[in-house]
């Protein structure tokens, strides 16, 4: 017996009947209906023989083993590389490197003399060797390519051929004929991942899959996704900037606090080094509407440097953009300048932007932007050598941030001589380092 449910392309759960809003996540007109071949006398039906249990106090021999990528960005955030029989997902905004990264990481897995498979879904086998050789005019004669959509044939591929690598651009495109839908549908990512991933636990094969990213920013099907696999990174950044993050948001295997902080070049993309010297480099001296600030990803430190310009409004309803910072608390900013410092900026254009093309949502950078934009409004540059880090409140005070002596320390490293911040507590200040620990954002200005 047919029967239809109705599944949420966004976040995969199931209703009896069709709605224009999803009751889980909030969603609009993502509740899709989709075919049900499973009858009610088949799900109570259970022919299979019970497994055999063992105590968690008796010991596993099964071990995994680690494959390094030979991509120092994709080994430090996966902690050495990617383990055995293990299924990683990767996705990010169209453009932004995805493709690249793969194609990288594909020729770097082969100097090894380790056998990569690669199956093309969205492009054309032809697409995907022009790419590999503009990263390397010679190709290796272990990267094999398979262009298949059916998730059957690639999982039978994968047990029959176990390559060291299989790189699967991208699932979306990936359909079986034990769902029902079109490619790219709930029930097709669901069951064709499924698929894929016992092939990959079978032949312990590690497999990358590229997922695509809706209009809103999240992953097709994320829900569904993030369960199946053991892996999920993002990687994220600007497509008109030169750098991007590759973030890791789930891992199995390790700790999922680490960042990647990467920069697109005509050989690919390059691991930055020094992330917060790279970003710093070209910064002008002397010159109002900057601040620098400490932006905290996982345990890694980043300096980066907001801007601010302050103008005229030009027309009766004051323009805010923003550039890597949220708009909503950029409004809160202006209201506190105005009502607790005495910074009035709410009748001109504000424009704000963080450099690089790096999300700064951390709230630990409010100090950072109303400095910045009360700089811009003074026309008064603040000193070069002193940064700032801080959450404001709407009453003007400075709340505590995390793991501020680890951003004290990076301050030092590069070179700064001055940080304003909350009030802290028992902290150790590095040598050569003032720190002045202020209570509101009033104070924070007169140091400033």
């Amino acid at each position: 017996m047919r029967t239809s449910i109705f599944s949420c392309s966004k976040c995969g759960n199931q209703f009896p009947k069709w709605a224009g809003r999803c009751e889980s996540c909030g969603a609009w007109g993502t509740v899709l209906e989709e075919e049900n071949q499973t009858t009610a006398h088949e799900t109570e039906k259970n022919t299979s023989k019970p497994g055999k249990i063992k105590l968690f106090s008796d010991k596993f021999h099964a071990t995994a083993n680690t494959i390094p990528t030979n991509v120092h960005a994709l080994d430090f955030i996966l902690g050495g590389g990617l383990v055995s029989g293990s299924v990683s997902l990767i996705a990010g905004e169209p453009g932004i490197g995805k493709s690249t990264l793969l194609a990288q990481c594909a020729l770097a897995v082969t100097k090894n003399g380790k056998r990569v498979m690669y199956v093309t879904g969205e492009e054309s086998p032809t697409q995907v060797k022009r790419r590999l050789e503009r990263l390397s005019p010679k190709l290796p004669e272990t990267l094999f390519a398979l262009d298949e959509t059916n998730a059957d044939i690639i999982a039978a591929t994968i047990l029959n051929q176990k390559p060291d690598l299989t790189i699967i651009d991208s699932i979306q495109t990936i359909r079986t004929e034990q769902a029902n839908g079109e490619a790219g549908s709930v029930s097709q990512i669901k069951s064709s991942a499924a698929i894929i991933t016992a092939a990959a636990k079978s032949s312990s094969c590690p497999v990358i899959l590229v997922g695509q990213v809706t209009k809103e920013g999240d992953v097709a099907g994320p829900r569904i996704l993030e369960h199946l696999v053991d892996t999920v990174l993002f990687l994220e950044g600007d497509n008109a900037h030169r750098y991007r993050l590759l973030r890791c948001l789930k891992h199995r295997f390790g700790p999922t606090d680490e960042i990647a902080v990467m920069t697109m070049t005509e050989h690919g993309l390059e691991t930055v080094t020094d992330p917060s010297e790279e970003l710093l480099r070209d910064r002008l001296i002397n010159t109002s509407g900057t601040a620098i600030t400490c932006l905290l990803e996982g345990h890694r430190c980043v300096l980066i440097e907001l801007q601010a310009l302050v103008t005229s409004a030009g027309y009766g309803t004051p323009i805010r953009r923003a550039t890597g910072i949220d708009q909503a608390r950029l409004g809160i900013l202006l209201a506190v300048l105005a009502k607790r410092a005495n910074i009035h900026a709410l009748d001109k254009d504000v424009y704000v932007n963080a450099t690089g093309g790096i999300d700064a949502r951390d709230p630990s950078n409010d100090l950072g932007l109303a400095l910045a934009i009360m700089s811009a409004v003074k026309e008064k540059a603040l000193d070069p050598r002193t940064g700032c880090m801080g959450e404001i409140g709407l009453a003007g005070e400075l709340r505590p941030i995390s793991l501020p002596e680890v951003r004290l320390k990076e301050f030092s490293r590069l070179g700064f001589t001055t940080v304003i911040g909350p009030q802290i507590k028992k902290i150790q200040i590095p040598k050569g380092l003032t720190y002045h620990g202020v209570g509101t954002l009033r104070e924070a200005i007169q140091y400033s």
